[in-house]
């Protein structure tokens, strides 16, 4: 685009292209609406006045022109024509989507930050993705007005194609081929589609389109002779009983009669169903009646194919077309397409959708409302059939890759769910991401068009409280079969380390051992108690500690028993006393088998010829006189007077 006012000649052209657009709006025109179309009008050009395209037209005739084909060929309407004027105004920052909710409502605002989303896109992977493409354009917005306005702006740009630069234009038939020609298709435009499809084949298959164009005219008259002479009969009898009738003979699109030839592997010369017969009824009364009487008088003069009969007027495709289709064998034994329906049917045929609500009896608003929520339904259904309202993008959300690929995900979807979308590997080592080129955390929420680039970092592993954010099922399986992996290596590494930690106390390995650390840490199992050990939650402190305890405890309940012995034992003792009147007569002497000292505690046997035999309460042989001996045993102690150094403790029982 180069800098330049606007001259003479080009300021006619923009007044008369704007007299036409105003002209072409005369249908639903309500009062104002004429000066908010002036006022978006007059901010485009000031916007605009020294932009121009790459052939040197101002670029305000582009967007008068999106504007037409807006109303004309799509069906829209004010607001629509308003947004199509107006939103490269916002992304050249000329005025602000703020001012311009001001100056014309909540609507426009709405569509052009829509069509503001979707001209960032990047859009070099189309190919791979078209269906979430066609998808993610519908979640940018709930008004699918959006997607008509940049339908009707490709179909300009493919119409002004050598306009652009080598790579504007190869992005434009990617787009047409991907997504616009679809879409048109799905909304029954047969017009546009038809020739977005012929227009990106002449572009991309250039050689093959001539080709097929030339024998196409070269067979024109043929044809034109043949369609003659098979309606004649038919014209005839249908003017006899009143039916004021169209009769024609279509030829199908170039990009059609290619597809035929390449799915059936044939030339030109073999697509038998190169044209087709369309009967429009121009003043029927009652139009499934009267289909069905001219459909009677076809198959008095021809043989139909009663396998190829459609019925699209008892139940009408989901894009309104309605008609009904039947095959006849005509002269020559050729098979002839015959397609009758009515002038209404027709204007819905040619121009989709955007015919449909003009014969509605309701008001224009309303009609255009409830057109406008059926075209939604459409685009939003990849096949063509019966559409079940469910609104199921609200549900989705649709994200970039850094190399233009895209995610499908649920709405809620956080960075670690897409991470892995992308990849399992990518997804145990995210650390956060750079969303839009902002860097966010591995919790952040997504939105719809995010540009995503994950990090990651060697380090990173996947944790148990990731569950709790990833909300894809793809993310929760891959997070909980990781951490199992991670449990088990962590189990193995971490029963070799017991093992060391084990000999390095002195403690023998086994289960008696290990077990009493499982039920110290109050782990279900072994398994647990490896995993903790190996993931370092334990480690060599806390279960040296444990043993130091449980030694001492293991000592302290041994001294606790010798203790309780040793009393049971002077229990015993104390049992065992007699008289000590003749004690000093007695003699006495030191067992050798405990060799008792000053200050140990003792008891006395009473020995047959021996006299009594002092032992320590602690003798090896104690509780064996205890025991068979009990009436020998005397209870005595050291004394602090007499040469014999010991006395009796008590004299008598009592």
């Amino acid at each position: 685009m180069k800098s330049q006012l606007f001259t003479e000649q080009e300021r006619t052209q923009i007044v008369k292209k704007y007299q036409r657009l105003l002209s072409s709006c005369n249908i639903f025109l309500e009062k104002n609406d004429v000066q908010l179309i002036r006022m978006a009008l007059d901010i485009a050009i000031d916007a605009h006045k020294n932009i121009r395209r790459n052939n040197r037209e101002p670029y305000i005739l582009h967007l008068i022109s999106v504007a037409q084909i807006v109303v004309e060929e799509i069906g829209l309407s004010t607001t629509s024509i308003i947004c199509s004027l107006l939103y490269d105004v916002v992304k050249e920052k000329s005025i602000t989507i703020e001012e311009l909710e001001i100056k014309f409502g909540k609507s426009v605002s709405y569509i052009i930050k829509g069509l503001i989303k979707i001209s960032k896109l990047n859009t070099e992977k189309i190919p791979l993705h078209a269906e979430n493409f066609i998808s993610l354009l519908l979640s940018f917005t709930d008004d699918v007005r959006v997607v008509l306005i940049e339908l009707a702006n490709n179909l300009y740009c493919l119409r002004n194609y050598e306009a652009y630069s080598d790579s504007e234009q190869k992005q434009i038939l990617i787009e047409t081929i991907n997504l616009y020609a679809p879409i048109a298709h799905r909304l029954g435009l047969y017009n546009i589609k038809t020739e977005l499809e012929d227009l990106s084949m002449k572009y991309t298959e250039p050689e093959t389109y001539k080709t097929i164009l030339n024998k196409l005219k070269e067979t024109k008259s043929k044809r034109e002779k043949y369609v003659k002479t098979f309606i004649e009969p038919i014209d005839k009898e249908l003017k006899q009983l009143g039916y004021d009738c169209e009769i024609k003979g279509r030829s199908k699109s170039v990009y059609s009669i290619w597809k035929k030839m390449k799915k059936q592997g044939v030339p030109f010369e073999e697509v038998y169903d190169i044209f087709a017969i369309r009967i429009i009824i121009n003043n029927s009364k009652d139009e499934k009646a009267d289909c069905w009487n001219i459909y009677s008088i076809i198959t008095n003069y021809y043989q139909p194919n009663t396998e190829r009969l459609r019925d699209w007027i008892s139940v009408p495709k989901s894009n309104g077309y309605e008609a009904l289709h039947t095959t006849v064998a005509a002269t020559e034994n050729m098979w002839i397409e015959v397609q009758i329906r009515t002038r209404r049917m027709d204007d819905i045929a040619e121009k989709g959708l955007a015919a449909h609500w003009k014969y509605k009896e309701s008001s224009k608003n309303q009609a255009h409302d409830d057109w406008l929520k059926k075209v939604r339904d459409i685009i939003s259904t990849k096949k063509i059939a019966t559409i079940d309202k469910s609104n199921k993008y609200s549900s989705d959300v649709y994200l970039f890759t850094p190399n233009g690929d895209i995610k499908k995900l649920k709405a809620g979807a956080t960075v670690l769910d897409f991470a892995y979308a992308v990849h399992s590997n990518v997804g145990d080592t995210c650390t956060g991401a750079k969303v839009n080129d902002k860097i966010v955390p591995i919790k952040h929420i997504l939105s719809n068009g995010d540009r995503v680039e994950i990090l990651t970092s060697k380090r990173q592993t996947p944790k148990i409280d990731w569950l709790s954010f990833a909300i894809s099922t793809r993310a929760k399986n891959k997070i909980k079969r990781a951490i199992r992996e991670i449990d088990y290596q962590d189990a193995e590494e971490g029963k070799d380390i017991l093992k060391r930690k084990f000999k390095h106390l002195k403690i023998d390995f086994n289960d008696e051992n290990v077990y009493k650390l499982v039920n110290h840490f109050k782990f279900k199992n072994i398994l647990e108690l490896y995993q903790n050990v190996g993931s370092n939650r334990i480690d060599f402190i806390q279960i040296k500690e444990f043993f130091n305890l449980l030694e001492t405890k293991e000592l302290r309940k041994i001294e606790k028993k010798t203790i309780e012995k040793e009393s049971q034992e002077e229990q015993q003792l104390d049992k065992y006393l007699f008289s000590d009147k003749d004690f000093d007569k007695i003699d006495f002497s030191l067992a050798n088998c405990c060799k008792p000292k000053s200050g140990d505690k003792i008891f006395g046997f009473v020995t047959v010829n021996k006299g009594i035999t002092i032992h320590k309460k602690n003798c090896p042989n104690a509780s064996y006189m205890i025991k068979n001996f009990p009436y020998r045993i005397i209870k005595i102690k050291w004394s602090k007077k007499g040469k014999n150094n010991i006395e009796v403790i008590n004299t008598k029982n009592s």
